[in-house]
């Protein structure tokens, strides 16, 4: 029974609960006036509405992974945010992440994927749509 209820609610919950305070984190600190609220933070610039996209994914991702709102979605957004990451900013560092590398990138990647293959769990918003389909 343990692991019944380790599989398919205390594992997805920890993974979304991990996730979103990592990205509700980050994105809150880009989503900042002095920022242009997500327009002006990378130090290689990009066009601004790439960096809004990004610190808007960022924080929008996060919430949806703290109440499992469209998990499987917002996982693959917060897999794009961190492949782009990975190929713009830590790729010519290597894979260390004391040097900048993509180490830490691809480990929220990893888990991204988990949360993708198994869905958001029993305590997660997306349970009471997919509770409300079936009535």
């Amino acid at each position: 029974m343990f692991d019944a209820v380790a599989k398919n609610t205390l594992v997805p919950l920890v993974l979304r609960l991990a996730l979103a305070a990592i990205f509700t984190y980050h994105g809150g600190t880009l989503v900042t006036p002095d920022k242009g609220w997500g327009a002006n933070w990378m130090k290689e610039p990009q066009p601004a509405p790439v960096q809004i996209a990004v610190a808007w994914g960022e924080l929008v991702g996060g919430i949806a992974m703290f109440f499992g709102f469209l998990t499987r979605l917002a996982a693959l957004g917060l897999i794009a945010i961190m492949a782009g990451a990975i190929y713009l900013v830590h790729w010519p560092n290597g894979f260390d992440v004391t040097k900048g590398g993509y180490e830490f990138n691809m480990l929220i990647i990893a888990v991204c994927i988990a949360l993708v293959l198994m869905g958001p769990g029993t305590v997660a918003v997306d349970r009471f749509f997919r509770i409300r389909r079936r009535q």
